[in-house]
């Protein structure tokens, strides 16, 4: 009987010549080129295909991007539909506040009071300086801001270069000149809480300035006075016209600079009081809408 383990001697000339262990056989190439192989992708063939998803959403994205960019100069305003990333939106702030140099309404804050305040006023004054151009740059239709009377060897310009990083390339127009000497005496109008009329609309051909005052003593008058002595028109926002008291609050009329300078702001953007005064005075002071007053 043959043995079983032993070769069969009709199949001798089918049987490779074997010397030894052999390696195992490595295919090269992909694995179309490997006889044999499984349909499974080997680990190349999937990143690539990876690399490739991630190469055309990225095309994508970049086409979006374009379409809507092209969708924004169209309109020429901003769609709260469409996302735009910083850069754009930067881009179209800072174009924004260059038109608003050459043609936007004119506010001046007066910042020749420095004199009045204590160094601990005019860090609270660096600060509303601050917030009422961030208002500026960020509103749909920003306004031409004059900083009068603005020493650079003062305390109050280097608090505003210490607190705000770029100050120096504010979009704002600074001068150590008074307001006085920029501008007409017919075309100014000084916004004072103590003035006897109320400003009823704001006109592109006038200018109106905001005492840069922060007063913890509640000096009173002090920029209704400032005001009468260059003979200049002076108004008070129409807080009495549009707003009652609510059921309680401190009721004062004084608001910081830069509040005043939203509600001048709203307004400018909106054309109506109680809206602007709504947004614009802290709810802590007390007054509420008058809900039966119609816009001037």
């Amino acid at each position: 009987m043959a043995d079983p383990c032993s070769p069969c001697s009709d199949h001798d000339d089918e049987l490779p010549s074997v010397d030894g262990p052999q390696p195992p056989v490595v295919c090269q190439g992909s694995a179309s080129a490997c006889q044999g192989s499984t349909s499974t992708p080997t680990a190349k063939t999937r990143y690539e295909r990876v690399v490739l998803q991630h190469k055309q959403k990225r095309n994508q994205k970049k086409r979006e991007r374009v379409e809507r960019k092209r969708k924004l100069r169209e309109q020429n305003a901003e769609d709260d539909e469409v996302h735009i990333s910083k850069r754009e939106c930067k881009a179209i702030c800072k174009d924004r506040c260059l038109e608003a140099l050459k043609h936007g309404q004119r506010v001046c804050i007066d910042l020749g009071l420095e004199s009045l305040m204590s160094d601990k006023e005019k860090s609270k004054l660096a600060q509303q300086l601050g917030r009422l151009y961030g208002s500026n740059k960020k509103c749909e239709k920003p306004m031409h801001i004059y900083f009068s009377g603005f020493r650079k060897d003062g305390h109050l310009y280097q608090e505003c270069v210490r607190k705000h990083q770029g100050f120096q390339e504010f979009m704002v127009e600074m001068t150590e000149k008074n307001y006085t000497e920029l501008f007409a005496a017919e075309e100014i109008v000084y916004l004072s809480p103590d003035a006897k009329n109320a400003l009823k609309s704001m006109e592109t051909d006038k200018v109106y300035i905001i005492g840069g005052l922060v007063d913890e003593s509640v000096l009173k008058k002090t920029t209704l006075q400032r005001a009468e002595a260059h003979s200049v028109t002076t108004a008070r926002l129409p807080i009495d016209e549009y707003m009652i008291k609510a059921d309680r609050g401190t009721f004062s009329k004084i608001l910081a600079v830069n509040q005043v300078f939203d509600i001048l702001l709203t307004y400018n953007l909106t054309g109506s009081w109680s809206q602007a005064l709504v947004a614009g005075i802290p709810q802590r002071k007390g007054f509420i809408r008058k809900e039966t007053n119609e816009e001037c």
